[in-house]
């Protein structure tokens, strides 16, 4: 789970791909720290209220010019009004370029730390494709993400999204809006969302305004969804919500 394995994991492959020379051009590894004001995934706040102090990394290592190889991590504290206190998760795939078009196919494994009775009923896996189009004025996006058994046991989950990159090129901080929508499906919600809740689908999404400088990205975002109050603390839980994040991105 650290920079450490990850840098041993792709050196060995590296090692019976490529000469030490050729490894250390195709190798590339990168941390990015993060500071959010409040952590959301799919419209749901994670940190109820409270900001999240995240970290991401992750070891790429170029198969040629259209394939890449990835492991990464990616953490935050969370706060559920429980015990569980950090998300870690672990996720891995292979990326594809064909000239404008990019495909993603990977594994992310979400785990939770502190869980209530030393159960892992918080831990889950997706597998996701996702891929994105580069017009140069836009770069549209979609994906998938399938959970064969989703968070809290609720079964089989598929999540939809598309969205949509917007570079504005008028000054050197290259800014761009970011939007996004996307619908979970969960085949228990009762199991998720609690008893008495029966709905099996909702929509959230997301628009924002980011600009980078120097490796810093900071980021101004709005996020919503059309989930009811019932589903998530009486609706303390879920958007709408302005959200601010500032991140930086070390390559080495």
């Amino acid at each position: 789970m650290n920079k450490f394995v990850m840098r041993a994991a792709f050196a060995a492959l590296a090692l019976t791909a490529a000469t030490p020379a050729m490894a250390e051009d195709r190798l590339s590894l990168t941390l990015t720290p993060a500071v959010v004001s409040e952590y959301y995934f799919r419209g749901i706040s994670q940190t109820d209220g409270h900001p999240a102090f995240q970290l991401g990394g992750e070891g790429a290592f170029k198969i040629n010019d259209t394939y890449t190889g990835y492991l990464g991590f990616w953490g935050s504290n969370v706060d559920f009004n429980n015990s569980v206190s950090a998300e870690t998760d672990l996720l891995g795939g292979f990326r594809a370029s064909f000239d404008k078009l990019s495909l993603d196919l990977g594994m992310i494994r979400y785990m939770y730390l502190d869980q209530p009775s030393n159960n892992d009923t918080f831990n889950f896996t997706e597998v996701k494709l996702t891929a994105a189009y580069d017009f140069g004025f836009a770069i549209p996006s979609a994906g998938i993400y399938y959970s064969p058994n989703f968070q809290l046991d609720s079964g089989d989950a598929t999540y939809l999204t598309a969205g949509v990159t917007v570079p504005l090129p008028v000054t050197q901080f290259e800014p761009k809006i970011i939007a996004n929508i996307g619908q979970q499906t969960i085949d228990k919600p009762e199991n998720f969302f609690g008893t008495g809740n029966t709905d099996d689908k909702y929509l959230d999404w997301n628009i924002g305004l980011f600009a980078s400088y120097w490796g810093f990205t900071a980021g101004l975002q709005y996020v919503d969804s059309d989930l009811k109050k019932s589903h998530c603390a009486n609706g303390s839980n879920c958007g709408p919500a302005a959200v601010v994040s500032l991140s930086y991105a070390y390559s080495f």
